[in-house]
């Protein structure tokens, strides 16, 4: 349902600094001038970048599901109608936020390498770099099916066939390929008329399925269906074989044993108080988290001195530069799969990235009127992707992130029941200058047998009174973590509602390359700004990043639920009652 309010109409200003946020809004082409309406509710709500998605969301909502119990249904929704983007055959993480109590924990269900790969065997390859991107050698095994059993009997509270059942329908009945899955495939042409598997799900005789045709998937509703019915037994039997007979013929040494062996990880989250609030969000082996409580602090540190931050100013978005620039330094350098962490204790690694000390001497350096060189702080030592949010009945949120790596993962499909692998294993250090989003190398993401590899991913739960209000995250590679802390900060520090902070224009700085991107919305005297400072400003040809969020309020005294799909996506939209 929707709350009619009276959308609020924000012209541009004439400061020094034009904002990112609001004011210039008015440049972007999916704002005509406005701010839309969030979507809003009143009992439960969720936001995903797929309206089907979000639908079989509220179904199971709507049946007396929780959130978990949704969030699982929402993914494995996403992985039948947006395949390039997530699936059976990738994995993800999970933060889930109790109604009260500010109790929160992260559930790893990432990808992991297989035992028998080593870098000797990619580099052996005859084409290294696209082996560890298209093909057998590209593929980590799967975290995703054995995560939603995992997380349904932890936190769920119907079985898991219900969560199985609006993904099942949708594959055996059809659905309308969006704008969004048809451009996937338009790019695709190449590998479907080479990759016969590939192609006899997405295409007609090696010509891809176009926006608005019926496709059907009844193999892959057979899966999940059995899924949906025997649980691990399938999993780590039937599942288990199948993945690898078919990463075998791909060229790979994935084994059954691999997916049997295969475990996901409950880890406890990280936290920064904020703005009055408590934002929680994604330990290692995510760097995301970090960079993200990085840059708040960092904010913080800069208004403690008296600087300004206005939303969208080239101040600000310089302050969120630097900081993007020094976390992105950090994961390169340090972050790695934690094998030994643990539920109910913090990150030592995190901990010590985070330390308020070594922060501190970090944002003593920090220049306003011009970019500075990477600060090295050494730490104490102790030792396609899609996102999705849910807020039930009772107040719980889930915020999380699934992903099969790059469009459509590895390409390998296990055809007899229509599940397309992932190509995670590019997300490790290989040794060279950088896997395909262009990241630093880094030793402590170096590939390993049955290590994680570094990921990007950042779901986020901002807490109040120890209660879930804003949930937050986003799909985009490196651009996730920068996305998402510029939607928590829109929110939180520029009291944005969730459309307008969703939507604001965003830059985004990963340290290598050293190139500020901004997007096209950002006007030209921000540049400047930038420019001024000592930044290499070049112009996004994509958007950065696709993010989803929800904020739970309060309208005429009764609980409202606002949420907000990025139009940057085409095809996504909240849903809920």
């Amino acid at each position: 349902m929707r709350l009619n309010r009276k959308p609020k109409r924000h012209r541009r200003t004439n400061t020094a600094g034009v904002a990112l946020g609001a004011a210039v809004l008015l440049a972007a082409p999916w704002a005509r001038g406005w701010f839309a309406d969030p979507f809003a509710a009143r009992r439960f709500v969720a936001a995903t970048d797929n309206a089907d998605a979000s639908r079989a969301a509220a179904e199971v909502l709507r049946a007396g599901g929780n959130a978990v119990d949704a969030a699982i249904a929402a993914s494995l929704a996403l992985g039948v109608v947006s395949p390039s983007s997530s699936g059976f055959g990738g994995g993800g993480f999970a933060l889930i936020c109790q109604p009260t109590g500010g109790r929160c924990t992260f559930v790893d269900f990432r990808e992991t390498a297989p035992a028998a790969l080593t870098i000797e065997r990619i580099r052996a390859a005859a084409n290294p770099a696209r082996a560890t991107q298209v093909g057998g050698l590209a593929v980590a095994v799967p975290g995703e099916p054995t995560g939603f059993i995992e997380m349904a009997r932890r936190f769920g509270r119907k079985p898991l066939s219900v969560s199985v059942a609006p993904a099942v329908r949708l594959a055996r009945n059809g659905f309308r390929v969006s704008p969004f899955l048809a451009a996937r495939l338009a790019q695709e042409r190449p590998e479907l008329q080479s990759n016969s598997a590939f192609a006899s799900v997405f295409s007609r005789g090696g010509v891809p399925f176009s926006q608005g045709e019926l496709l059907r998937r009844p193999r892959l509703a057979a899966t999940l269906e059995r899924y949906g019915r025997e649980g691990e037994r399938f999993v780590r039997g039937a599942l288990a074989t199948a993945i690898a007979e078919s990463v075998r013929a791909a060229g790979g040494v994935l084994t059954a044993d691999d997916v049997r062996g295969y475990r996901a990880v409950e880890r406890a989250p990280i936290s920064r108080d904020f703005r009055g609030a408590t934002v929680v969000t994604a330990p290692p082996p995510s760097a995301g988290g970090v960079v993200l409580l990085q840059t708040l602090a960092q904010l913080d540190a800069l208004a403690a001195r008296g600087l300004p931050l206005l939303p969208g100013s080239s101040a600000t978005a310089h302050a969120m530069a630097d900081a993007f620039r020094h976390g992105f330094d950090d994961r390169a350098r340090y972050v790695g799969d934690p094998v030994n962490s643990q539920p109910d204790r913090p990150s030592p690694l995190a901990e010590s990235l985070l330390a308020p000390a070594r922060l501190a001497q970090r944002h003593r350096s920090f220049d306003p009127s011009r970019a500075r060189a990477t600060v090295v702080i050494e730490p104490a030592r102790d030792s396609g992707t899609t996102h999705l949010n849910i807020v039930d009945a009772d107040g719980m949120a889930v915020s999380l992130t699934t992903t099969v790596n790059l469009s459509f993962g590895s390409r390998v499909m296990v055809e007899s029941m229509d599940v397309l692998l992932n190509n995670e294993v590019d997300d490790f250090s290989l040794g060279t200058a950088g896997n395909n989003f262009g990241l630093a190398n880094s030793t402590p993401n170096a590939l390993a047998a049955g290590r994680r590899p570094i990921s990007s991913m950042t779901p986020t739960i901002v807490l109040r009174a120890g209660r879930p209000v804003l949930c937050a995250g986003a799909s985009g590679g490196p651009r996730i973590a920068t996305a998402t802390t510029q939607v928590i900060v829109n929110a939180l520090l520029h009291g944005m509602n969730v459309e307008a902070a969703v939507a604001a224009p965003r830059v985004h700085h990963q340290g290598a390359p050293d190139i500020l991107l901004v997007e096209p919305q950002v006007p030209e005297d921000v540049r400047v700004g930038l420019r001024a400072r000592g930044y290499v400003v070049s112009e996004s040809d994509s958007p950065l990043a696709a993010a989803t969020a929800i904020s739970v309020g309060e309208l005429g005294g009764a609980r409202v639920l606002w949420a907000s799909s990025d139009p940057r996506k085409s095809g996504g939209a909240p849903a809920g009652e």
